[in-house]
């Protein structure tokens, strides 16, 4: 298989099977993500495609968007060459986001520097979903409300959130009762509206979904026919029509929106905090594989001969989920980030020792210190417990060779 086979065999594919709306971008230097807009579900068919329409042999390792990021990438990836490094554009763990709603609040709660918005992203790894009658995954229902989460950065951090769409009035009404809303509006106040990124072609939709629910938030520019869009989730603000906004505003997949007041937000209490995490943290099920473990039943059962071509729609929007589980980094960095803070403490402390020559002290030092030495030697014992497991599924002939000597040397202290 040549270069140019594989060149073709991808052309083909997504302009034929996959009926790639973008193929004006086609080119071997083509970005998959920015000008074909080929997120993970669509790279799956292609990948399938290639193989059994083409005969295309896939790799043996498994492959990651993160190992290319162009159609050439990709070829030299199918072909059997090593894949070149990418620049690293993934966020830092603190920056990582993964509810829209909640990236709304913590937005509001980021206003001020001194609060830490990471606990607010506890739970939110098993966020509500729905599934279909036709046990199909979805992200977005009718049925599912922002309740939760609302009354939670009230308690929490003193931030109100009251939802200014009345479900009771028009879509029109609703339209200008925003557009009232939206003039007066106080540097302390935030207006979270629900669009359909689908019909807002200015924004890529990376996830090429229709209908594409998502919450973000709107402020007036100098100019009445351009607002300042912020999307706390993707990390992106800037000016847009406002024609183009109030038209994915009014579609029919979507009808909500919510003013925040942060003017007099406050650090949580320890008790509203552990309250929180209790009623979030749902330690005997993971919600999402109890659903699709349903789902993959479903659509794989033999007496229903119809409903496997069906499994790959019932998961299409599987990377909406799986980037939620992302939440995890956020709830460890605020729980582990109390050893950096215990260091900084500790010099502190230190350094006043000896300003001070105050011996009285001392016992303190080394109390501190052993606080410390116990929340690293946890921290070491979490993350070694990880990787046994990790091994275990990647290594499982090696995994006993866990507990052996290292072979090369470790980090050490070394004289000075």
């Amino acid at each position: 298989m040549t270069y140019d086979h594989v060149l073709e065999a991808i052309r083909q594919t997504l302009a034929g099977p996959l009926a790639n709306p973008h193929m004006q971008n086609f080119s071997a230097q083509a970005m998959l993500n920015d000008d074909l807009h080929i997120d993970s579900v669509i790279l799956i068919n292609l990948m399938l495609h290639l193989e059994t329409d083409h005969g295309v042999e896939m790799p043996e390792r498994e492959l990651s968007k993160s190992d290319f990021a162009t159609v050439d990438g990709l070829i030299r990836m199918l072909l059997g060459a090593t894949p070149a490094p990418e620049p690293d554009t993934a966020p830092a763990p603190s920056e990582i986001t993964v509810h829209c709603f909640v990236s709304c609040l913590c937005a509001a709660i980021r206003r001020h520097e001194h609060l830490n918005f990471h606990p607010f992203y506890f739970g939110t790894w098993d966020s509500s979903f729905a599934v279909t009658p036709a046990m199909q995954l979805a992200y977005h229902s009718e049925e599912i409300t922002q309740d939760l989460y609302a009354g939670w950065v009230e308690r929490l951090y003193n931030i109100p959130v009251r939802e200014w769409y009345d479900h009771g009035q028009t879509k029109e009404q609703n339209l200008i009762r925003f557009e009232q809303l939206l003039s007066p509006k106080s540097d302390d106040e935030q207006l979270v509206i629900f669009l359909d990124m689908f019909h807002l072609p200015e924004r890529e939709n990376k996830y090429n979904q229709n209908p594409f629910p998502h919450y973000v938030i709107i402020e007036l520019t100098d100019d009445p026919d351009l607002w300042h869009l912020y999307d706390p989730d993707y990390r992106w603000r800037g000016g847009l029509p406002r024609e183009a906004i109030l038209n994915a505003m009014a579609q029919p997949t979507v009808a909500g929106g919510y003013i925040l007041h942060s003017g007099h937000a406050q650090a949580p209490r320890p008790q509203d905090f552990a309250a929180y995490f209790a009623g979030t943290f749902r330690v005997n099920d993971n919600l999402l594989t109890s659903a699709l473990r349903r789902i993959f039943s479903y659509h794989c059962d033999p007496a229903r001969l119809l409903a496997l071509a069906d499994l790959g729609r019932a998961v299409r929007e599987m990377p909406v989920f799986s980037f939620r589980k992302y939440a995890y980094e956020h709830a460890f960095a605020f729980f582990w980030q109390a050893l950096c803070e215990g260091f900084r403490s500790l010099h502190f402390l230190a350094a006043r020792i000896a300003h001070k020559g105050d011996r009285a002290l001392n016992p303190d030092l080394f109390t501190a210190l052993d606080a410390l030495d116990q929340l690293e030697f946890t921290i070491k014992g979490a993350l070694k417990a990880q990787f046994g497991i990790w091994c275990a599924i990647n290594l499982p002939a090696q995994a006993t060779l866990q507990a052996s000597s290292p072979a090369s040397p470790q980090p050490q202290e070394v004289p000075a």
